[in-house]
């Protein structure tokens, strides 16, 4: 049963018995005493019903985000000022933001390159002048030799244009000041002006590197051809070699915009009618669908102007700019996080690297969402992002269960990863420190190497509660029967101080042991 915004509020007369002690001082000011347990209050609300995905955190489409409210939670409640927070799968770089505006130090890495990126962004974005600068330069230079190739005489510049297959089924045009959209009959000058691309040759883009992996809908030697109109692609390499042009981190924040709503540009934006996503013809009225998961090329599909989804994608990330405290917190060495002279370092490397790096009883908390078996291959599914990026991607390196042929990413060899990174983990924690991992999984080997974990004699399990999504994503498993959530299991190395558990008994759904 989800607890209620009623529910969850705490009154300075009902302080729940599980309040920390320091909360409930006599010493203290009641004013004072209510703050701090409206403090917890907030917190625990945030845990029952997290926020939808807002700001800087929600721009980017990274898989498998987790919600904002258990991560600051957690980090505020199981450890102090200046302590060293570790996450080896950096993801979307929530942790690392959460743990640095907390006073923590951090250091972060993962083996995908947007990973990375998004999470020195997130710590260190340009300024929204500089940003709102370069958006208008684009606008300026670019914008009218994009809406060129989407513009025959005598009509308007096509927003959207459906397809199934090859045919060109109706052409939207936007209208100045209006909401609704106007939609027409394709014309041959119209086909004729989108079949002038296909020959295009994208000049700023490298190679895709993909498996055969029918799980996600991708072959061997799928390119950028298979994926996007030679139109979109023409647009896509202009946008790229204008935006390389300018200074670091303007750059780096608008390389992160395209990969962003790059994927609404392609070939696989599904068109939704009265019966779902389709592949046959549109009875009465068509809606836009999105880019979904995988490389998955519907029939009937939308080719929407790329200008359009950039500007889309650029004013979220304008506003959030504008909006969000920036933190300027410049990625540093991973020495100098270690010795305490600075807050934040970001490595691109994969996990087990990261912790062999690290001193032994250094780590206060290692807060981490790993790979959960085959549920979300992140590489092969970040690979046209990093390719935007100019990045390499280090498959051989990534700890995950794939389907992708050739690739062996085994069942077997995942667990073996896990319990070299669970046990190279266990040695980095201080004694009474913290392993929180996000997890969840089907397969009853997947959690093999979690069980291992209290095969230390150092380390218990001191619980564990699910936690709620922030919104409902197409990665999550929707089928009936499938799992709703992930838990967020807590170890402790030896005994830890009673303040946490105090606050972890707060918790609604709170559990000692096992999740069911």
């Amino acid at each position: 049963m989800r607890t209620t915004a009623k529910q969850a509020t705490l009154s300075f007369d009902e302080a729940p018995p599980g309040l920390p002690s320091e909360l409930l001082c006599p010493e203290k000011e009641k004013s004072s005493q209510q703050a701090e347990l409206e403090q917890i209050a907030s917190a625990v609300e945030g845990l029952v019903n997290p926020r939808a995905y807002t700001g800087l955190y929600g721009f980017h489409k990274y898989w498998g985000k987790k919600p904002i409210e258990p991560l600051r939670f957690l980090v505020s409640a199981l450890t102090d000022e200046s302590d060293l927070v570790v996450d080896p799968f950096v993801g979307s770089g929530a942790i690392a933001r959460e743990s640095v505006q907390l006073g923590r130090r951090f250091l972060g890495g993962d083996v995908n390159p947007a990973a990375i990126r998004l999470t020195r962004f997130f710590a260190n974005p340009c300024t929204a002048e500089e940003y709102s600068a370069a958006l208008y330069e684009l606008e300026q230079t670019l914008r009218s030799s994009i809406d060129s190739t989407y513009q025959v005489e005598p009509f308007g510049v096509a927003s959207h244009l459906l397809w199934q297959g090859e045919q060109l089924l109706s052409v939207w045009e936007r209208q100045k000041g209006k909401r609704v959209r106007k939609e027409r009959e394709p014309t041959v000058g119209d086909w004729e002006l989108s079949t002038s691309f296909e020959s295009f040759t994208p000049k700023t883009l490298r190679p895709l590197r993909l498996f055969q992996n029918g799980r996600i809908n991708s072959f061997a030697n799928i390119s950028w051809q298979t994926l996007f109109s030679g139109r979109a692609l023409q647009n896509i390499d202009s946008l790229l070699t204008k935006i390389r042009q300018f200074p670091s981190p303007t750059r780096q924040a608008l390389e992160l915009t395209l990969t962003a709503a790059v994927g609404q540009m392609s070939r696989m934006v599904f068109a939704i009618t009265s019966r779902g996503k389709t592949i046959g013809s549109a009875p009465g009225r068509v809606e836009v669908g999105s880019w979904v998961i995988g490389y998955w090329r519907p029939e009937m599909h939308f080719e929407v102007n790329v200008w359009n989804c950039f500007d889309s994608k650029a004013r979220k990330v304008k506003k959030a700019l504008n909006d969000d405290m920036p933190l300027r917190t410049l990625s540093s060495s991973f020495e100098s996080v270690v010795g305490g002279q600075s807050l934040l370092s970001v490595e691109k490397q994969d996990a087990l690297a990261l912790l062999e790096g690290l001193p032994v009883s250094s780590v206060k908390l290692l807060i981490t969402d790993p790979p959960h078996g085959d549920r979300i291959p992140y590489l092969e599914l970040s690979e046209i992002w990093n390719a935007i990026l100019d990045e390499e991607s280090r498959y051989e390196d990534e700890i995950v269960v794939s389907n992708a042929k050739g690739r062996n990413k085994t069942p077997e060899r995942y667990c073996s990863s896990l319990n070299e990174f669970f046990s190279l983990a266990t040695d980095r924690l201080q004694s009474g420190g913290f392993l929180v991992l996000f997890f969840n999984s089907r397969r009853d080997d997947d959690w093999s190497s979690i069980r291992g974990i209290t095969d230390d004699a150092e380390m218990n399990l001191l619980g564990c509660f699910p936690m709620e999504y922030s919104a409902t994503s197409v990665v999550q498993d929707n089928r009936e029967g499938g799992m709703k959530n992930d838990y967020i299991l807590i170890y402790a190395k030896g005994s830890p101080s009673e303040r946490a558990l105090s606050v972890l008994r707060t918790v609604p759904g709170w559990k000692i042991g096992w999740p069911e």
